[in-house]
């Protein structure tokens, strides 16, 4: 077998798993397996044939991935999850795995996505370099921004750059700094079972608008991509007017209830208590009684004869 044969032969077995790779990537696996001994010249030569006979398919500048109908194979589309992770057992580290298991990584499956969060990839680069490597070459981004972590916000701005899709997330309750806040982003609530179906719906419907065919062509060329933004743009602003019909109803109805309350409370003040007529007898004779005691004798007096009378 020839250099050239082997160089391909390893490239396509490295490709194999269907993720974008790098160049870089590429040639570290080709050194793992003993491939090593060759030119420049003939490894870009082996990636050009492979192009030629369609084996793989450049993704952006310096990044390759294997052809989606390949040898027989369907092979899933990348989502990047970029997140505050956290230390093992922290609070950030139990929101940030509740949220990949319980929202992003069913919505990806049912849309075709394999999701890949940073600390999941077993990488001989360095940590920086895998983030940017992702960030270029993955089909899909979804950022959480909640926390404001500011590694979350370099890595959205990075992103933004490719002009590839990215979906926001964040925290119900949670402000949005003011530099970015016109920035469209989901909200969820982890403690709502309702709330997470319907974020997942959303993130199915909102991915839906994208495009994933045309991004191997040059960045900002395709037609198409420059109308996706568009359509995922109204989409994400229904749902925020949405949101805000929901939220404001909910500020009616409870202000409604508590100028009831107030009504009530008020009503209730203002209203004399009825008095029966003993306590009235009681308040007009008790004065005159104090003043003579003779006369409560007599009272009483009158009284029992009246019982045995009625007898």
């Amino acid at each position: 077998m020839t250099k050239s044969a082997r160089i391909q032969e390893g490239v396509v077995e490295f490709l194999a798993d269907g993720c974008p790779h790098t160049v870089q990537e590429i040639k570290s696996f080709l050194q793992q397996v003993g491939i090593s001994d060759y030119s420049e010249g003939q490894f870009s030569g082996s990636i050009n044939t492979l192009l030629r006979n369609q084996s793989i398919k450049k993704i952006d500048r310096g990044i390759y991935k294997i052809n989606q109908n390949f040898g027989g194979k369907t092979f899933m589309k990348t989502c990047f999850v970029v997140s505050p992770i956290g230390d093992v057992g922290s609070e950030i580290r139990i929101n940030a795995d509740k949220l990949f298991k319980y929202i992003i990584s069913p919505v990806c499956k049912s849309c075709g996505f394999e999701p890949v969060r940073v600390d999941q990839i077993n990488d001989s680069d360095s940590i920086t370099q895998t983030i940017i490597d992702k960030l270029l070459s993955s089909e899909l981004v979804i950022a959480d921004i909640s926390g404001h972590n500011p590694n979350v916000f370099y890595e959205m701005g990075y992103r933004k750059c490719t002009d590839k899709p990215i979906i926001h997330l964040k925290k119900k309750g949670e402000s949005i700094p003011f530099d970015v806040n016109t920035v469209r982003t989901f909200e969820y609530d982890l403690t709502d079972l309702d709330n997470v179906e319907e974020t997942k719906k959303r993130l199915e419907q909102t991915i839906e608008t994208f495009s994933f065919e045309n991004q191997d062509d040059t960045l900002g060329q395709d037609e198409e991509a420059n109308k996706q933004p568009f359509t995922q743009g109204i989409l994400t602003m229904l749902y925020q007017i949405q949101d805000s019909i929901t939220e404001l109803k909910e500020q009616v109805n409870k202000k409604d209830t508590e100028t009831i309350q107030a009504i009530m409370q008020t009503s209730l003040n203002n209203v004399k208590k009825e008095e029966s007529a003993d306590a009235i007898m009681m308040k007009m004779l008790l004065p005159e009684l104090i003043k003579n005691p003779e006369s409560f004798q007599n009272l009483m007096q009158i009284a029992e004869i009246a019982n045995k009378s009625k007898k």
